[in-house]
């Protein structure tokens, strides 16, 4: 024993074992790597992705008055914009970009012997990038090729897309407002894991009454009674103990959030990013997915549309009718009830092409469909009716 305990006589020793320490740090700004922030990302991403690009030429009343099928820009944007990605990749990558950091970037690069002629479309990882002014020749933008090459590129090549678009002048502003539901749900997520883990571990309080206050004794107590718990538990589930040791059983746990505060955090993430649980599991009626596809894919492919436009296109071509829209067919996610009476009421009026018609419903095209027809009861006396049926 050390002097200590003969100074101070008999005293009570307390040691808790098995113990842990937890704490819920705030939300750090990774937002990708938040469960329902990268489902919700991953939802809007997905849809915006399955849209087409089309190279059209419209009319002076604003009408698509030619398609451009065989144009470089839609093969880029469709098929293969660079070296590892295809069409889809590199809208997805755009859009997820666009939610996660409010901004998306992509730089087109042209061909060294055609100037006018697209190369290769190009993602900028926005975290990597820098915006710069030149004085008297305009803006420039930084960042690493695929090789970690750093690059500087005039901003007229640059493809930029923005969300929340007020204070700053070149991004957007950020997710800032949401950061507080998150660092509540990623604490609630913590607490969980700690209120398993500690109830899993701490056992209980061990005293003894043995005149001994030096450390070690005291260490090697604890331990030779955590031993003797361990055995008991695995033979019968009954320890003794004598006249001068105690235990007395704790039931330790982190606090947890509770499911209707789980609930509203979840839908504040949610109602910021317009989203529901309907949309974000495919569990959607044929209104929901309308209301989603309208106020959220449709505002994102207008955008991406605009955007390659003013860079592909130089004023003269914009002026001559030249465009870059994205399409979607939202018509996909009708019911099998809506489909048939959208064909049945407008098979007559040349409306649709029979391809059309085929890829509501999830059939691949045939030879010819492409053609629309036209009932001979709606061809006028000049019109040309050999696609009249």
């Amino acid at each position: 024993m050390g002097i200590l305990s003969n100074l101070f006589g008999k005293k009570t020793i307390h040691n808790y074992f098995y113990g842990t320490y937890s704490s819920a740090p705030r939300f750090d700004g990774d937002l990708y790597e938040q469960e329902i922030v990268r489902a919700i990302i991953d939802c809007i991403a997905t849809h915006s992705a399955k849209s087409e690009a089309m190279h059209v030429i419209m009319d002076k009343d604003g009408r698509i008055s030619e398609i451009k099928r065989n144009s470089p820009y839609v093969k880029l944007l469709n098929q293969t914009p660079n070296p590892i990605m295809s069409g889809f990749d590199m809208k997805y990558k755009l859009v997820s970009q666009l939610e996660t950091a409010t901004t998306a970037m992509c730089y087109v690069e042209w061909d060294v012997r055609e100037k006018t002629k697209p190369k290769m479309m190009l993602p900028i990882q926005f975290s990597d990038s820098n915006f710069y002014e030149i004085p008297g020749q305009g803006y420039a933008v930084q960042f690493h090729d695929f090789s970690g090459k750093e690059v500087l590129v005039p901003a007229e090549d640059v493809v930029i897309i923005r969300k929340f678009y007020c204070k700053n002048d070149a991004f957007g502003d950020g997710n800032t407002p949401v950061y507080n539901a998150l660092s509540v749900q990623k604490a609630a997520d913590e607490g969980l894991l700690d209120a398993v883990s500690i109830s899993n571990k701490v056992r209980g309080v061990y005293t003894t009454k043995k005149s001994m206050l030096d450390p070690k004794d005291a260490e090697l107590n604890q331990k030779e009674f955590s031993r003797r718990f361990n055995e008991a538990a695995k033979d019968g589930g009954i320890i003794g103990i004598d006249s001068t040791e105690g235990f007395q059983q704790l039931n330790v746990s982190a606090w947890a959030v509770n499911a209707a505060q789980t609930k509203e955090i979840r839908e504040n993430v949610l109602r910021f990013w317009r989203m529901n649980d309907h949309i974000l599991t495919s569990d959607y009626t044929e209104e929901q997915w309308q209301a989603f596809y309208e106020s959220i894919i449709e505002p994102i492919l207008m955008q991406l549309g605009q955007a390659f436009t003013n860079i592909c296109f130089s004023q003269n071509e914009r002026d001559h009718g030249n465009r870059i829209i994205f399409s979607s067919n939202a018509m996909v996610n009708m019911s099998m009830n809506s489909k048939t009476q959208l064909v049945v009421n407008t098979r007559e009026l040349g409306i649709f092409t029979p391809n059309e018609y085929r890829e509501m419903f999830g059939y691949s095209p045939i030879a010819g469909g492409d053609v629309p027809r036209i009932s001979q009861n709606y061809i006028n006396e000049k019109g040309d009716d050999h696609n009249a049926v």
